[in-house]
């Protein structure tokens, strides 16, 4: 009798049997706080962000602010972001970073018996986000063709519920010719996601959130944690129909940016003077370094993202020349499956972080 008590409140007490199933994100490696490494594998920008935002900081904390709730939806920040894009405040929504943003997309569209369509590899956290439902949707794929871009006629052949990529994609730094995207959108059925993490990496005018207003299944999201320099703090937001942004507001937490992390992305996002000169650091670099490595003969295709796509063409492996970097404490990131695995890929670092990247790469090679 005793036993069968305690196997009955064994189950009571486990979580849903689908939970126990579910494979998590697997995010770039973080070294240990304290550890000193040239971390060059999650695509963070090397530069601080705007030096404006210390005294905004120090206002919030003199006049005991912290005290009080934050603005549920990020007004300020959300006009902000209305004002420069020439949208309606209402379009906007802010969020605890991008992939909250996904996160809370994927719920409000997808549903038992969806799909959802990606090119192959993109964004590694979409298809958990997918597993996560757990109600049955399915995580469908089109393979890249062999210069890596998208197959856009293999795209724009399918039927899904949500059409998701990355742009510039991810892992591989390509872009797709925005003409092209916007035909994409146009003939698809469903909702289509425009993921532009990295787009202020891209030349001038190339994200599609001025397509938003002709394109009612259009949604793009953005970040703060590459361009702005603000991976730690966790902001981003979503643009899309007012229809769609009032019905995924329905799903997000009751306060879920705070209001330090509010006030420094809008500080960070109007200090457009400093935000282009860190952009073009970054850009300039980019193009050094991928000289640099094709001089050590890697190939790497275009890149319009703060990171390098790269496949080594001599005799060691990806894997070997990623885990001899770590040795020497230079983190890059390796992936063990698809395409990406004949890859590392490279975040953008200072030129001096460059530098110790190309000679450790030298005696490795």
């Amino acid at each position: 009798m005793r036993s069968t008590v305690s196997n009955m409140k064994t189950s009571q007490i486990s979580p849903r049997k689908e939970v126990l199933g579910l494979s998590p994100y697997t995010p770039g490696e973080q070294p240990k706080v304290g550890e000193r490494v040239i971390k060059l594998n999650t695509n963070e920008n090397p530069y601080p962000p705007s030096p404006k935002i210390k005294a905004e900081i120090q206002e919030i904390l003199d006049k005991g602010f912290l005290r009080k709730y934050p603005h549920y939806n990020s007004e300020a920040l959300r006009n902000s972001i209305a004002k420069k894009y020439k949208l309606h405040p209402d379009q906007i929504l802010v969020t605890n970073g991008s992939d909250e943003a996904l996160r809370l997309l994927f719920q409000a569209v997808l549903g038992p018996g969806d799909s959802i369509l990606a090119p192959e590899p993109t964004y590694s956290l979409y298809p958990v986000l997918v597993e996560q439902l757990m109600c049955g949707v399915r995580f469908e794929t089109s393979p890249l063709l062999s210069n890596l871009h998208m197959n856009l006629e293999d795209l724009q052949s399918r039927q899904a519920k949500l059409l998701a990529f990355a742009h510039p994609n991810a892992p591989t730094g390509i872009k797709e010719a925005k003409s092209d995207l916007i035909s994409l959108i146009k003939s698809f059925p469903g909702y289509v996601l425009s993921d532009e993490a990295y787009i202020d990496f891209a030349e001038d005018g190339e994200s599609l959130i001025d397509e938003i207003q002709h394109n009612a299944n259009l949604i793009v999201t953005r970040t703060f944690s590459k361009s702005y320099s603000l991976a730690g703090l966790r902001v981003g937001y979503l643009v899309a129909s007012k229809e769609l942004v009032a019905n995924i507001q329905k799903l997000k937490d009751s306060y879920n940016v705070g209001m330090l992390e509010q006030k420094i992305a809008q500080i960070a996002f109007e200090d457009e003077t400093y935000f282009s000169e860190s952009r073009k650091k970054v850009i300039v670099e980019r193009q050094r370094l991928k000289q640099a490595l094709e001089a050590l003969d890697f190939f790497i295709p275009e890149s319009h993202t703060n990171f390098l796509f790269c496949k080594p063409l001599g005799a060691t492996s990806p894997e070997e020349i990623y885990i001899r970097l770590k040795d020497r404490n230079i983190f890059v990131r390796y992936f063990s499956k698809g395409i990406s695995r004949n890859y590392v890929r490279i975040s953008i670092g200072t030129s001096e972080e460059s530098d110790l990247l190309l000679e450790a790469l030298r005696e490795i090679l």
